[in-house]
């Protein structure tokens, strides 16, 4: 088996985001495919770079802010069953509240499946 890199727990969410690249007016909204303590995952609707910094609005109970930076992408296609194509990004924190990541993990760690036996 491999060795599991994470240091957070990684959940599988539909959270609400509205997001515009760091120094533009440049507006997307979308919904996550999962989040962790150290970053979020969803589909952008515009292709984004990697390295990109983006200023992000997520919807947990509460809004929470941050600046995330572009670590991944690719291209996301219908199939990928979220119904839309798009590009799939993996944003990692940068500017986050040390509250809202406690947020995070907590919202994390509390919807997170019971672990497999």
């Amino acid at each position: 088996m491999g060795h599991e890199r994470r240091e957070f727990i990684r959940l599988d969410t539909r959270l609400n985001i509205s997001y515009t690249i760091a120094g533009t007016q440049q507006l997307g909204k979308s919904l996550s495919k999962n989040i962790s303590g150290s970053g979020v995952r969803f589909i952008a609707e515009h292709p984004v770079e990697v390295g990109t910094r983006l200023d992000v609005n997520l919807q947990l109970d509460v809004p929470v802010r941050f600046v995330g930076e572009v670590v991944w992408t690719k291209l996301s296609t219908k199939a990928d069953g979220e119904g839309f194509g798009g590009t799939e990004v993996g944003l990692r924190f940068v500017e986050i509240s040390p509250k809202d990541v406690a947020l995070i993990k907590q919202y994390a760690s509390f919807y997170a499946p019971p672990p497999r036996e």
